[in-house]
């Protein structure tokens, strides 16, 4: 489903509380759910607010300097794990975090083959 104008977002709460009709034949007015409606009356009324909660993700752990240790640190020694980099900048975080800053850095990520031996014979 398509998000919806603030502008359309507006009229609906506005009509609802003008007692313009009932929340069912105002979503379908508006071209809305029933559910969202609820939703935004009930965002209107309890936190007076008529706009959607803001979206997005937290900030990157490793940003600026941090981010330039993390470069040096893995320029110093490559073969170091995600953990140990993690342990040795400093900060709380998951090991994919130190993953993405390190993609993010233009560093690139060689496994290691590991080839199991025959176990088959020949005779």
């Amino acid at each position: 489903m398509a998000i919806s104008s603030q502008e359309i977002r507006q009229r609906a709460i506005a009509a609802y509380e003008a007692g313009s009709g009932s929340q069912s034949q105002l979503a379908a007015l508006f071209g809305i759910s029933r559910p969202t409606m609820e939703r935004w009356v009930r965002a209107y009324r309890t936190e007076g607010r008529l706009s959607p909660k803001p979206r997005g993700h937290r900030k990157a752990v490793y940003q600026g300097q941090d981010l330039q240790t993390l470069n040096r640190l893995v320029e110093q020694n490559p073969d170091r794990t995600l953990d140990e980099l993690r342990d040795r900048t400093g900060k709380s975080c998951s090991i994919m975090a130190v993953h993405r800053a390190l993609v993010e850095l233009g560093w690139s990520f060689k496994k290691r083959r590991y080839v199991r031996v025959s176990k088959t014979e020949r005779t």
